[in-house]
């Protein structure tokens, strides 16, 4: 990798913690325990979610897969929403962590009861028939 993309890469991740923490510096930010399911036991992560912005760090997840963030309501029927602009997908290294950061149109609180991360085992993130879960926690 070239020094230029390197020094790219490095300060598209600055901006991105500077506008994470200015979100929560003004008390609208969440930090969310991310709880794995009974597919991904080994599976953990932080969700860090204000009313413009989303951040996902996971560790323990399939290596070199496709996963999706979403938004879900359970009741009084199953909907759900991409979290932030479609795919809404990021893809784990050969250590299985993954890392996704979005802007969002509106605030998921209040609306949405929790964040959830799916796996999409044949690696297309638009294929909706075969995900399975790995991670959620409650926005609530």
């Amino acid at each position: 990798m070239t020094s230029k993309k390197m020094i790219a890469i490095m300060i598209i991740g600055l901006v991105t913690v500077f506008f994470i923490t200015a979100g929560w510096a003004v008390g609208n930010g969440r930090t969310l325990d991310l709880e794995p399911t009974k597919h991904h036991p080994d599976a953990e992560g932080t969700a860090f979610i204000d009313n413009s912005h989303v951040s996902i760090q996971a560790r323990g997840l399939k290596p070199d897969s496709v996963y999706t963030v979403w938004f879900v309501n359970m009741k009084p029927k199953k909907s759900e929403t991409g979290a932030g602009s479609a795919p809404y997908m990021f893809q784990t290294n050969k250590w299985g962590d993954g890392n996704y950061s979005a802007s969002l149109n509106e605030a998921p609180f209040g609306k949405w009861s929790m964040v959830m991360i799916v796996l999409h085992p044949t690696g297309d993130p638009k294929e909706m028939k075969n995900m399975v879960g790995a991670l959620k926690a409650s926005l609530r």
